[in-house]
C-alpha cells in the first residue's frame, strides 16, 4: 500500500502526573499475589490454567506498536491497580516456568518490579518508561492488549509503508515523526 501520505494510527493519551508508589499498595499486591498463588494451590489441574502466549510482534508492526504505546503513556493500564490483572492462570504460568522458586521468591520477583514512581492511581507497575514488570511475569491479557487504533492497524491486510502515531485525549497528547516500513 504505497502513498505519499503517511496512514494515521490514533490511540488514547494518559495525562495523570507522576508520584511515588505509596506502601499501601504494595501492602494490597502482596496480598493479592498471596491470594492469586492460594487459588492455584487449589487448582485441580493448574497445567489447564496456563494460557497460550501472545506472539510477539516484529518488524515494522512492532515498531509502530512501540511508538503507540509509548506516545499513549500507558492509558489501558489505568485499571491495573495494585492487581495487575495477574490471577492463578499468570501464577500457574510463572510457577511452570520457574520451578526452582518457592511462593516467597514468586512474590519477590513481582514486588522488586514495582516502580518506585508511577502514575496515579494507575497499574502499580506503570512507571514513567511503562511497565516494570518482564513480559513473562504479566498477566496474558497485558501482553495481548491492544487499543483500538492500534488493533486497528495490525489487522489491516495491507500495512501502510509510512505511519505516523497520534495520541490525543482531551485537547492534549503527542505526534510521532513519520515511521516508515524500510528503515
Amino acid at each position: 500500500m504505497s502513498s505519499s501520505r503517511p496512514s494515521q494510527v490514533t490511540v488514547p493519551y494518559q495525562d495523570t502526573a507522576l508520584e511515588p508508589v505509596a506502601p499501601a499498595r504494595v501492602r494490597a499486591l502482596r496480598r493479592h499475589l498471596v491470594d492469586s498463588l492460594r487459588d492455584l494451590r487449589s487448582a485441580k489441574h493448574p497445567e489447564r490454567l496456563i494460557q497460550k502466549p501472545t506472539p510477539v510482534l516484529e518488524g515494522f508492526t512492532a515498531t509502530v506498536a512501540a511508538e503507540g504505546c509509548a506516545r499513549c503513556r500507558g492509558f489501558c493500564c489505568q485499571k491495573g491497580g495494585e492487581h495487575a490483572y495477574i490471577d492463578d492462570r499468570t501464577m500457574a504460568r510463572v510457577r511452570r516456568d520457574h520451578p526452582e522458586l518457592d511462593a516467597r521468591a514468586v512474590i519477590r520477583l513481582y514486588v522488586d518490579a514495582v516502580a518506585p514512581v508511577g502514575f496515579a492511581g494507575s497499574c502499580v507497575f506503570h512507571g514513567p518508561n511503562g511497565c516494570t514488570l518482564a513480559r513473562a511475569l504479566r498477566a496474558e491479557l497485558c501482553n495481548s492488549y491492544y487499543c483500538t487504533g492500534l488493533w486497528d492497524f495490525l489487522n489491516k491486510k495491507e500495512k501502510p509503508d509510512a505511519v505516523v502515531v497520534v495520541a490525543a485525549r482531551n485537547g492534549k497528547g503527542s505526534r510521532s515523526g513519520v515511521l516508515r516500513k524500510d528503515v
